[in-house]
């Protein structure tokens, strides 16, 4: 099959059309300049309107006659375009025709291939077909014509065999995040990516261990506040006298005359230090009422 041009022949197209551009250009070019130079009045508003419409009507010319040339030159190439557009859609038929053949061909063939690769995989993964799973390492490219088998095999060993090493590096990390570790790594078998997430996590729980502690010595403080605020409402108001000195008596008041009998009590009193001030206080009041008050100091008692 040929396709031959009968006519116009190669020698014979259209090079060029002839008319008399340069020739209108300079008739143009002046009329124009004079225009552009030409000032109306309010008196030659009229006269405006005509010379613009003359000017118009000048361009429409111009237009309509490019417009004519261009059917006529257009209009061959159009019915040539719409027959050599019908012969190329009877021959896509037969290429799509050939083309659908091809491609069940091809992918009969892949199909084939892969059955074989997935036995390569299942014979060669060993004991990590648990975890290397053959979705995680099939790549396309395996079935392509130009990949032999032996090479898919020397990848398949490959894996397994750094795998195997990387789940042994991580088992024996003594690691609290060991199974964090691992699960990241079974993502995509990037043992660097299972070490920094190991790291991250062990500075993520040294942070929160500081942060606890600080948590935890706020805690006591405020603890510590509270129980010293609860203190001062404790002994807000009550008697801040000095307690009276065991050495020096005290003298009590002479007792008046009267009939009213008078008893006296002895009696010994221990307190933690914290009330000491607030047993004064007691004192004091006691002191107050008595004929006469003596505090007996511990020597005398021997």
């Amino acid at each position: 099959m040929e396709l031959k041009i009968y006519n116009p022949q190669e020698e014979g197209f259209l090079k060029e059309i002839d008319w008399n551009y340069e020739e209108l250009k300079i008739e143009i070019q002046g009329k124009a300049n004079d225009y552009m130079n030409l000032v109306y009045t309010a008196d030659q508003v009229k006269d405006a309107k005509k010379d613009r419409a003359n000017l118009n009507k000048f361009v429409e010319a111009l237009e309509s006659k490019r417009k004519e040339i261009k059917k006529q030159i257009t209009e061959p190439y159009s019915a040539f375009e719409k027959q050599e557009k019908e012969l190329v859609g009877i021959v896509n038929k037969a290429i799509a025709n050939i083309d659908t053949q091809i491609k069940g061909y091809e992918e009969a063939t892949r199909q084939e291939k892969l059955e074989k690769v997935k036995e390569i995989y299942a014979k060669t993964i060993g004991g990590l077909a648990d975890v290397v799973t053959f979705d995680k390492i099939f790549k396309e490219s395996w079935l392509n014509v130009s990949t032999t088998f032996k090479s898919i095999t020397k990848e398949i060993t490959e894996i397994r065999d750094k795998v195997d090493n990387d789940l042994f590096v991580i088992n024996a990390d003594t690691s609290s995040f060991a199974y964090e570790m691992k699960e990241e790594y079974l993502k995509n078998f990037d043992l660097t990516a299972a070490i920094n997430k190991k790291q991250k996590l062990e500075e993520t729980a040294k942070q929160k261990a500081i942060y606890e502690e600080q948590l935890k010595e706020e805690e006591e403080q405020r603890k510590q506040r509270s129980q010293e605020e609860a203190k001062k409402v404790v002994f807000a108001g009550k008697s801040t006298e000095k307690p009276v000195k065991a050495q020096k008596p005290v003298k009590a008041q002479k007792p008046v005359n009267t009939e009213e009998k008078i008893s006296t009590i002895t009696f010994r009193c221990t307190v933690k230090e914290h009330n000491f001030k607030e047993v004064n206080a007691r004192l004091s009041l006691v002191q107050k009422v008595c004929e006469e008050f003596k505090i007996i100091d511990p020597k005398e008692e021997l």
